[in-house]
């Protein structure tokens, strides 16, 4: 477009991307997103700023060429970091998190490009692909909500995919996934993108797009499969399969905030770059240590909280009663850091919750996963474990089982459990036999 346009407008777009890029720029200094790491508004807004100093930089090099530097300090970092997290996972979930690696994936293309930069090679790249096929529900059209969610993705993930596969994978993998998520995407209804999103990516899709990788979906798949997300604490059977009567799927989350590889790093302090949680912003996570969902035969029974306030109840988690911690729903308490718009991670234990997955295990249609949660919950509890283990024995019931302990001078006497459905309201219908209930 930039050739087609005459002299006057050309000047005038590029005075207005100088004062938007100088003003990006003084407020990556004082801004929250400037210093938050692994963050969707970082990545985005850093990836705004190093496009404004390349149009500029022609024009104002001093000034882009410092632009450019700010840009590149913080995602070199960005991708230093994400080559701790294994898994290929972000914290922030699935939503928020297509939002962060439209981002990323952009910042990689053009610092291979521009100032020869090589992450092919990255850690969390390499296994990013998962993250968008392990969280799908049956159908393509739904993943799993952990963390703020809407049903889906916010940006993309047509457009990340592509890119992984044409740079990272080069196997047709993406390319499958992407033109089933394209062959699904729903017309209508609270599942469908907003204005806004849909189209900010498309033109990423068609500059990464390689037509010559032969389109095919990942070895195994059409069986049933259990997958570990071991940084996000986070297991899923079932995912990308097609919406079928057996198809069922199933997630569970036990997990340190932040993911592993983050809550390490800010507990163990081996980088002087890396200021404890003031470097980080899990505000989007959620108190669902032990937390599950579970869709048989495909149709979502116990669903997650989406993007709402944080109360653990809604996240499928115990809750406790009568505690002397208890913030917003009096006698109760729930996990570290609920009550708020955004979880709370700064304050008092906070920034210590976790869970931890302690098994999981398929066999055939049968799977079996635990997690332990104490470390979620306050210490003014004094409990000594929430321990928690589903096992799915066919493809439409699932099996419960909560096992807690509690140390001498517990408060405590009562624990509540609330499954939560989006879609369908629950509703006890008492069990009767021989005509007595």
């Amino acid at each position: 477009l930039y050739w087609s346009l005459d002299h006057d407008r050309k000047q005038k777009y590029l005075r207005k991307i100088e004062t938007v890029s100088d003003e990006m720029y003084e407020y990556s200094k004082v801004r929250s997103w400037g210093k938050q790491f692994l963050h969707n508004h970082q990545t985005t807004n850093m990836l705004a700023l190093l496009t404004g100093a390349l149009v500029v930089e022609e024009y104002k090099s001093t000034q882009a060429n410092m632009w450019k530097q700010t840009v590149v300090d913080v995602m070199e970092k960005t991708m230093f970091l994400l080559n701790h997290v294994v898994d290929g996972s972000l914290d922030e979930g699935v939503a928020y998190g297509s939002y962060t690696a439209k981002s990323i994936t952009q910042y990689v293309f053009l610092a291979k490009r521009h100032f020869g930069i090589n992450h092919f090679e990255n850690n969390w790249l390499k296994m990013h692909f998962w993250f968008y096929y392990y969280t799908l529900l049956p159908g393509f059209q739904r993943t799993v909500g952990i963390a703020d969610s809407n049903y889906n993705w916010f940006y993309g993930p047509e457009s990340q995919l592509v890119f992984l596969d044409t740079f990272i994978l080069k196997n047709g993998a993406g390319n499958w996934l992407a033109r089933q998520i394209r062959k699904h995407r729903p017309k209508d209804g609270p599942m469908v993108q907003s204005t806004a999103q849909r189209w900010s990516t498309l033109h990423t899709e068609y500059l990464w797009y390689n037509p010559e990788l032969p389109s095919h979906p990942p070895a195994d798949h059409g069986t049933p499969k259990m997958h570990v997300f071991p940084n996000w604490g986070v297991v899923t059977y079932g995912a990308g399969l097609p919406n079928t009567q057996t198809n069922t799927f199933l997630s569970f989350k036990s997990g340190k905030l932040g993911g592993r590889a983050v809550y390490d790093i800010v507990h163990f302090q081996p980088y002087s770059w890396v200021d404890g949680w003031r470097s980080f912003n899990p505000g989007h996570e959620h108190p669902d240590q032990n937390s599950f969902t579970f869709a048989p035969n495909g149709q979502v029974f116990v669903s997650e909280a989406l993007y709402g306030p944080k109360l653990s109840h809604l996240n499928n988690i115990l809750v406790f009663a009568p505690s002397p911690t208890s913030q917003c729903n009096k006698p109760w308490e729930g996990q570290l850091g609920e009550c708020s718009q955004w979880l709370k991670w700064t304050t008092d234990e906070s920034g210590d919750a976790a869970g931890e997955i302690i098994t999981a295990s398929q066999q055939g249609e049968t799977m079996f996963v635990s997690g332990e949660a104490v470390s979620a919950y306050s210490s003014s509890m004094k409990l000594k474990s929430v321990y928690r283990c589903l096992l799915l024995l066919n493809h439409q019931t699932l099996l419960v089982v909560d096992h807690i302990e509690k140390h001498e001078g517990s408060p405590l006497s009562l624990v509540s459990a609330f499954f939560h459905n989006l879609d369908i309201d629950f509703k006890y219908v008492p069990f009767r036999f021989l005509n007595k209930f």
